[in-house]
């Protein structure tokens, strides 16, 4: 049973739409601010309850980052027997997925840019050459990084993404020579040495996880064993410690001496755990399931864009719907919207095409200059 199972490219796009969901009701609701003065109604929950909910599904965040590092780690394991590839090959292979990314960006870029401006909602004021750098750096994904002006917030996660592919190979490596104890060399140093409250350093934790699950096939595994014989009382167990595990760590999560003291590790427990029960419960569903594998279908331009209808285009339209499931449903409805127009443009521009051909031109000069 344990060789039949498979963590696919399915499960991996539902795992993706419960972090949209995730994504969509922290970014709504989990203070306050985020209300912009609209009374909301929070029925059947208290404004506080759902507040406290919403707060923990930052970790959204974590399974994007562990779901991308997951997805590296196959393609080295799949491309290097024994993942031996030398200096150049490792270059080679951060550079491609690295301009992939930026390619994947810059129409959903140009658009949310181009609409803003006409709006005259533009965030970049820092005069004009700065302005153009920041412009450059927010194409590039790399606004966060260098601490340029964004354009949205929202943004700075695709630094972290530009960070993860580039430590991918590094952490493979420490992998290949020492195995799980990797964990222990992230979590250790990671947990007093990195600052505390610094997105580009607190989601590290879930690069070792993913790389170590990808290689040994840890969620096929542990949805392969069983804890008792009998099927129901198995997934009934199985669904009590996974479930019981993530409310503990969200409770200590949610306090502030928990936050003070276990932070980085958190935000890689917290992720990992979500995605192993989400693939052990969820992808069994047949309506859930669906929806959630179309809502990663269209994961990125979500992303990308859902928080200018939030926060700028639409922000009091948004918010005048009073329900909290209302506004968090309009929010969702809008941003499929989008991604739909997304690929009306990318059919008719040809883009994925163009970026492709000029991705294969870049790799094949890169090949011969590295």
């Amino acid at each position: 049973m344990e060789n039949k199972l498979t963590f696919t490219k399915q499960n991996t796009l539902a795992v993706k739409g419960l972090a949209i969901v995730f994504l969509l009701t922290y970014h709504c609701f989990s203070n306050s601010a985020r209300l912009y003065g609209h009374e909301v109604n929070f029925w059947p929950l208290s404004q506080d309850a759902v507040m406290m909910i919403s707060r923990n599904m930052v970790h959204c965040v974590g399974i994007f980052a562990f779901l991308s590092v997951y997805g590296l780690t196959l393609s080295l394991k799949k491309q290097y027997e024994q993942y031996r590839f030398t200096g150049q090959e490792a270059t080679l292979f951060v550079l491609k997925r690295y301009v992939n990314l930026v390619f994947l960006f810059l129409l959903p870029f140009f658009f949310c840019a181009g609409i803003t401006f006409v709006l005259g909602m533009s965030r970049y004021s820092n005069g004009f050459w700065a302005n153009i750098t920041s412009v450059f750096m927010d194409m590039l994904g790399l606004g966060h990084l260098f601490d340029t002006q964004p354009l949205i917030s929202t943004w700075w996660y695709l630094s972290l993404e530009v960070l993860l592919i580039v430590f991918v190979p590094f952490a493979v490596r420490f992998y290949k020579k020492y195995g799980w104890l990797t964990i222990a060399m992230v979590l250790l140093p990671g947990s007093f040495l990195l600052e505390k409250h610094v997105h580009l350093t607190k989601y590290l934790f879930v690069m070792p996880f993913a790389v170590c699950f990808a290689d040994r096939n840890v969620l096929e595994r542990l949805k392969a064993y069983a804890i008792v014989k009998n099927k129901v009382l198995n997934k009934l167990l199985k669904f009590v410690i996974s479930a019981g595990l993530i409310v503990l760590m969200t409770l200590l999560f949610d306090s502030r001496w928990g936050l003070e003291h276990f932070e980085f590790a958190l935000h890689g427990l917290i992720p990992v755990t979500v995605i192993y029960w989400a693939y052990e419960f969820l992808t069994d569903l047949p309506l859930v399931y669906p929806f959630l594998e179309f809502l990663g279908k269209r994961s990125a331009d979500i992303f990308y864009c859902h928080t200018f209808v939030r926060a700028m285009w639409l922000k009091d339209v948004t918010y005048s719907f009073g329900h909290a499931f209302l506004i968090w449903l309009f929010l969702l409805a809008v941003s499929i919207l989008i991604s739909f127009i997304l690929d009306v443009l990318r059919k008719l521009f040809h883009y994925r095409q163009i970026t492709g051909a000029a991705l294969n031109r870049i790799m094949e000069w890169a090949g011969q200059v590295l």
